[in-house]
């Protein structure tokens, strides 16, 4: 066939395409903005309703600092005498995806399918991740989006060689004066170069992709009110991506999207120190990678990872299946088999390496040219260069990690210059999804472009479900400094995209959520509370910048409700006197002092039997445990299972025990006292199948332990294991059941008794409140209430009353 030199057949097959793909069911188009009509439509209040969420406030903190300082957080002053301020009650967990996936579907947690951050997986249990489902390998055929149709190649190339056909005969009929021979030959070339084309094309687009995907089933408060012609945006909604929205809706997706590289918050450091010595990346605690790298003279030169190229790895894949085919004929000779052998055996190690997430090894790449100085660094990425001043951030770098001639991943990130002397240091936060061209594969926003709309108005911003610097503070790579520094960031373009919509007039309803409440809290209670462990008076009174304000670190949790009262001031501030403004968390927080070891409690009362030689290797995920002598056993954020016969692979306890088992357990929980403290260390304990209902009940816990404030599961308990010590012979023996929380991560609200981890609830307008109170299961149909939606029947409570 025919193969033209010139980009003349790859133009024609643009235009080829562009004819066929219009009939194609891949193809979207924009959606248009909800149109103020709409809304005037529809038959309910004149008012608008506007909710702020802001991730993990606390009622109890948002009391005690009012009274602390009086006049320092005048918004909450104000609504709390005007208006309305209670404790938010929520579901259990008290975890985030549980508790927001609950409060935006007005459904308990066995109705969206969201048991927590992790859950167990049957037969043989071991703990997974809850709150997303990666990798989920999608055919190329379900996607939207797609640059070109997924028709088969054989007809992409009729199509495309077709239409170059039909458009170089009328061309040349022009340019040959009308002679047909001609003008035909010319279609024939054309359509040939592009039916070449269209089938080099296609064969670009992968039959699957992995991608990451959200296991709420549950319907959301705004999916309601836009079917019933209510206008409605949504900015930073957790655990709502991947969820097509109806038209009317316009939403942004938060917690549960992963990163560029298909992680979660993969960073990284560049570092000069001699004591590092991995030039291939040591692995932190969470998703960081530090890369040892050489200064020759000012100059280091050194690579950024991007995501996995998938589309190179089904290349590779194919290959060893035509390979295997091929090697079985009885018609190859020796040296053909041969050959066919020694590829084979290149290409599977290689293969599994490209599969392995820890492994670069089938990863796109862009190269980092440094020029190091005293006080400052020019860093090139991609071609792009920024100079970084010692203790600053740069702009955001604009990246593009090429698949392939038709794929890629376009991405975005800032680097901080943290040390020139006496070794130079770069830290490199996570690779967000670029909002303006998200991949067809991982959309960030419905509509499809909404999130470059946003992005077109209010600037780039990040995308990642989970911003600012928790885990390089937690794995004690970066300074606390800098999480307040990414927080102060990240509060600045989410007030800039919120303070967008609300200049718009073609909504109705709006919700914005915040996230930094909580993450200042995980990170900053060490030096909040003098009691804990970690306390260190000298760190506390270390200070710094935040929002132009001199504070110690030790005030970095009253700042950041300081800064959720301004905003939620100036949010007020724009509405009109008929809105009604809403403001709730997903949970509360307490300090998080002591960690309880769920699984050596188990052993220690009898529910639970580790194996012999148990050591280092062996003590997670469950690997350690005797299921022949097991009753109950512990993973996740304070969750605890039975070893039930027909469920778990090698189940001890019959169905007809289960009941009388879980009332022993919780009755001893209850009584439970730390070993060095006499104090109680659990306040509740909640039978799941008692407070929770739903057609996904099977994939959460049977029991939710409750701990009293300051405790919270271990760190080992989550990922399903036990805490070991040795003794004086160097053996490993069961430790103790509570030990000292001594991680960065200071705060917290996972495992903890509910009433105790209550979340706010403000509105502008007086509300009678049930006995129970405000919950958080009670805010979506209060919302749907307020512009005259009738509540769906999956709703659990009914809307709260406001006056």
């Amino acid at each position: 066939m025919y193969r033209p030199k010139t980009g003349l057949a790859s133009l024609l097959l643009s235009f080829s395409l562009l004819a066929g793909f219009a009939g194609s069911s891949n193809a979207s188009e924009p959606m248009a903005a909800p149109s103020p009509a709409a809304s005037a439509s529809h038959a309910s209040g004149e008012g608008r309703v506007v909710l702020l969420g802001f991730d993990g406030a606390d009622a109890r903190t948002v009391r005690d600092l009012m009274n602390e300082f009086p006049g320092r957080f005048p918004t909450f002053e104000r609504l709390s005498q005007e208006g309305t301020f209670a404790p938010l009650q929520v579901v259990a967990p008290p975890e985030s995806p549980v508790s927001w996936a609950a409060l935006n579907t007005g459904q308990n947690p066995a109705k969206t399918g969201v048991p927590g951050f992790i859950k167990r997986r049957l037969p043989n249990p071991i703990p997974e991740f809850g709150h997303i489902i990666s990798p989920d390998v999608r055919p190329i055929e379900s996607f939207d989006n797609l640059p070109i149709p997924a028709w088969p190649a054989n007809k992409m190339a009729a199509v495309a060689g077709g239409v170059a056909f039909v458009i170089g005969l009328l061309v040349g009929l022009v340019l040959f004066r009308r002679k047909l021979v001609l003008a035909i030959g010319l279609g024939l070339i054309l359509g040939g170069g592009a039916a070449y084309k269209g089938m080099q094309y296609r064969g670009y687009l992968p039959d699957e992709i992995p991608v990451t995907s959200n296991p709420n089933k549950a319907e959301n408060f705004w999916d309601v009110t836009a079917r019933a012609g209510v206008p409605t945006v949504v900015l930073d909604a957790a655990q709502a991506f991947s969820m097509p929205a109806p038209d009317g809706a316009q939403v942004l997706a938060g917690l549960g999207l992963p990163d560029a590289r298909g992680g979660l918050g993969d960073w990284f450091i560049y570092t000069t120190n001699p004591e590092e010595d991995s030039r291939d990346g040591r692995s932190t605690t969470t998703a960081g990678t530090v890369f040892r790298v050489d200064q020759r003279g000012d100059e280091i030169t050194t690579t950024l990872w991007g995501p996995k190229n998938f589309w190179e790895i089904e290349q590779v894949e194919k290959e060893l299946e035509e390979i295997s085919e091929k090697i079985s004929s009885p018609n190859l000779s020796m040296d053909e088999t041969l050959a066919l052998s020694s590829r084979q055996q290149e290409l599977k190690p290689r293969l599994k390496n490209m599969k392995r997430n820890s492994s670069n090894e089938g990863r796109t790449s862009l190269p980092i040219d440094i020029r190091v100085g005293s006080d400052s660094a020019e860093v090139t990425i991609g071609g792009q260069t920024q100079t970084v001043e010692l203790g600053s951030w740069s702009e955001f770098y604009e990246l593009e990690f090429k698949l392939n001639p038709l794929l890629s991943v376009h991405a975005i990130t800032r680097v901080r210059l943290v040390k020139t002397d006496p070794y130079f240091e770069l830290f490199v936060n996570v690779e967000d999804i670029d909002p303006r061209n998200p991949p067809f594969w991982q959309p960030l926003s419905y509509p499809f472009d909404f999130s470059a709309e946003l992005a077109s108005k209010g600037g780039l911003y990040e995308t990642y479900g989970w911003p600012t610097l928790t885990m390089p503070v937690k794995d004690s790579e970066v300074d606390p400094e800098l999480l307040m520094e990414d927080v102060e960031f990240t509060m600045k373009w989410r007030e800039s995209l919120t303070h967008a919509v609300l200049e718009r007039s073609d909504w109705k309803v709006f919700m914005s959520v915040f996230c930094t409440t909580d993450r200042v809290q995980h990170m900053m209670y060490r030096y909040y509370d003098p009691e804990h462990p970690e306390y260190d008076a000298e760190a506390a009174n270390r200070e710094m910048v935040f929002f132009g304000k001199t504070i110690k670190l030790s005030e970095a949790v009253p700042a950041i409700y300081e800064q959720m009262d301004r905003i939620m001031g100036e949010v007020l501030a724009k509405l009109n006197p008929e809105d009604t403004f809403l403001v709730c968390s997903d949970h509360g927080f307490q300090s998080f002092r002591r960690q309880v070891n769920v699984n050596n409690w188990l052993i220690e009362n009898g529910y639970l039997a580790m194996k012999p030689g148990t050591n280092r290797s062996t003590k997670s995920f469950l690997q350690f445990v005797d299921w022949s002598k097991t009753r109950v056993y512990s993973l996740g954020m304070g969750f605890l299972y039975l070893n039930l016969k027909g469920r778990e692979a090698q189940g001890q306890v019959s169905p007809a025990e289960a009941d009388a088992l879980m009332a022993e357990v919780r009755e001893k929980l209850l009584a439970a006292t730390d070993q060095d403290t006499g104090a109680p260390i659990c306040r509740s304990v909640y039978i799941t199948k008692d407070v929770h209902n739903g057609p996904y009940l099977d994939l959460e816990s049977d029991m939710i332990i409750g701990f009293a404030p300051t405790y919270r599961v271990s760190w080992s308990s989550t990922s399903g294991g036990v805490h070991l010590v040795k003794d004086e012979d160097g053996n490993y023996v069961l430790g103790p059941v509570c030990t000292d929380n001594d991680s960065p991560w200071s705060g917290g609200h996972i495992s903890v008794n509910l009433p105790d981890v209550a979340g706010v609830f403000f509105c502008n307008r007086k509300v009678d409140l049930p006995a129970e109170g405000a919950q958080s299961l009670a805010l979506a149909p209060t919302v749907l209430e307020l512009v005259g939606v009738e509540k769906t029947p999956e709703m659990d409570l009914e809307g709260l009353t406001i006056r």
